[in-house]
């Protein structure tokens, strides 16, 4: 959690959206680099601003074919 709540704060602070995201595990260690630009109100429209996420609904699953997905609730 402490990573994707890095990124929450990413966003508040540098006016961003992210569209990208490398995410490497090695161990117990995650790294990850994200990709995106300054928010532009006359191309985009984001409704809420999120403030932090949460292990409610924590989901982390591997595919058929091996990709990882996690998913949780995020605080507006």
């Amino acid at each position: 959690m402490s990573w994707l709540n890095a990124t929450v704060y990413e966003m508040a602070v540098r006016n961003m959206l992210f569209r990208n995201y490398t995410v490497v595990l090695s161990g117990l260690s995650l790294s990850g680099t994200l990709v995106g630009e300054t928010i532009d109100p006359e191309r985009h429209e984001p409704a809420v601003e999120v403030k932090g996420a949460t292990v409610t609904d924590l989901k982390v699953e591997c595919d058929l074919e091996g990709r990882w997905r996690a998913q949780c609730i995020v605080d507006v």
